[in-house]
């Protein structure tokens, strides 16, 4: 996640996968050209099979993988907006600034060969499990997400002195 806007009354993270949507793409483009050259050798099978193969893997990537999250820390209305754009649509939650208790870390262990990575998660009420909400579907390595983690706890812990 990135940090936007970051002043006393508002913080504005998003996060917008474009490194994935590229990728995805020059995949997609890659596969498209292979079967357009089967089909030009004369190999009308294979490359409705490339097709097949292409769309049953892509669409299903573009459709799942590809989402824009953006959450919004209001003070000066009292509340959190997260807004999270997929190709399935749109979906706007908001709560209370008082039910966000910390900001937290999720780490996936990564085995001996790979580094566990992260995404950043909102304690809603409560300290339980259940009350642990990832803003990302995502896990990324590096240590930004833990500097946006401790962004946001310094943030609210603003709201005391400033309140």
């Amino acid at each position: 996640m990135k940090i936007l806007i970051d002043t006393p009354d508002r913080l504005v993270l998003e996060h917008r996968p474009i490194l994935l949507g590229l990728a995805l793409t020059a995949l997609t483009l890659i596969l498209v050209f292979a079967a357009l050259s089967n089909y030009a050798d004369g190999y009308a099978a294979r490359g409705h099979f490339v097709l097949f193969l292409t769309a049953a893997l892509m669409g299903p990537a573009f459709w799942f993988a590809i989402e824009r999250v953006q959450v919004t820390f209001d003070r000066s209305a009292g509340i959190v907006t997260w807004r999270t754009r997929r190709f399935s649509g749109e979906r706007v939650t908001t709560h209370a600034l008082g039910e966000v208790t910390r900001a937290m870390l999720q780490t996936r262990k990564g085995n001996h060969d790979t580094a566990d990575s992260h995404r950043v998660a909102l304690v809603l009420g409560a300290e339980r499990l259940e009350n642990r909400h990832g803003l990302t579907r995502s896990y990324r390595s590096g240590p930004h997400a833990e500097k946006v983690v401790q962004r946001i706890n310094a943030w609210l812990d603003s709201r005391s002195t400033t309140a």
